[in-house]
Order: C-alpha cells, then sequence, then structure tokens
C-alpha cells in the first residue's frame, strides 16, 4: 500500500503563520455554525417530542391515577397477603420506601452527640446515612422513620404485543 503523503505547505513566515491562524479560524467558525444548527434542530425534535408526548403522558397519568385509586378502596382484598397484582397485561400494588425526616434541632444534636459520619460536609443531616440508625437513635436527635407504600404500575409490554397480534389475525 503507498503511503499517502499529505498536501500541506510548510510555514516557511510570521505571515504564513497568520494565514494559518486565520483558516483555522474560519474552519472553527464553519464548524460553530454547523454545531449551532444541529442543536437548534434537536432543540426544535425536542420540544416537537415533548408536544407530542403530552396526550398519550397525560392518559397514562390519568389510567395510572385510576387504577391507583382502585387499588387503594380494593386494598384490603387484593392486598392480602401481598404487595403485587399479577394481571395479564402488568402488574400493579405497592412498593415500600422509607424517608427520614428531621427537624431543625436534629443537625445540632447529631454534632453534640458525635454522630459526624451522619453529617453532610455542607452541614445538614444525611438522611441516606440516617436510615441506618435504629428508632431510639433516630429520636434522640429528633428526627422519625416514616415508612409508607407508594403505588406503582409497570405495563407487560409483552403480553400486550400479543394480544395486538391476536387481534390482527
Amino acid at each position: 500500500m503507498a503511503r499517502l503523503k499529505p498536501n500541506v505547505k510548510k510555514i516557511e513566515s510570521l505571515e504564513d503563520a497568520n494565514l494559518t491562524l486565520k483558516e483555522i479560524g474560519l474552519l472553527e467558525r464553519e464548524l460553530e455554525t454547523i454545531d449551532g444548527d444541529a442543536h437548534r434542530q434537536i432543540a426544535e425534535i425536542k420540544t416537537a417530542a415533548v408536544k407530542a408526548g403530552e396526550s398519550p403522558r397525560k392518559r397514562i397519568a390519568d389510567l395510572s391515577a385510576l387504577l391507583g385509586a382502585y387499588a387503594e378502596y380494593n386494598r384490603t382484598e387484593l392486598f392480602r397477603d401481598r404487595k403485587t397484582v399479577q394481571v395479564s397485561f402488568g402488574i400493579f400494588g405497592y412498593r415500600r420506601s422509607t424517608a427520614i425526616s428531621v427537624k431543625k434541632t436534629t443537625l445540632e444534636l447529631l454534632e453534640k452527640l458525635g454522630l459526624d459520619k451522619y453529617i453532610r460536609v455542607k452541614k445538614e443531616p444525611d438522611k441516606e446515612a440516617m436510615a441506618f440508625m435504629d428508632d431510639d437513635a433516630l429520636a434522640q436527635v429528633e428526627a422519625v422513620r416514616k415508612v409508607k407504600d407508594d403505588f406503582f404500575c409497570q405495563a407487560d409490554k409483552e403480553e400486550i404485543n400479543k394480544d395486538l397480534l391476536k387481534e390482527q389475525v
């Protein structure tokens, strides 16, 4: 394979260096124009996608709220011995989530008790670390653990696709 020698002239003077810098600047300006146009087009596409997706997103939120209301109304019979209900087109149920609630005095009390590992550098209680504290230790620093069940739903896309195929046949 023959070697390809680049067709680049030598810079032999300060004027050649100056002209080379000018060409580099012009090429960078061209790239900025190309990149700017690309960013503008991307922004337009994203805006159009957000607008096109408004209706389906709202419908999903509405249907999820309806499903959540159904689940809450029938919670005792649907979730007597389980947290999730499996149906042919997906699952719905409750997921346990835990949050640490603190008072204004919690930080001061953590410092007083030498529990610095539970304090963030920006001087606020580290709730993620405090999640590992027991309830008595949380009470000492005037914090409480709040446990709640958050509703979720997840469509089974494979089953939905199978059903769509059946309907087409």
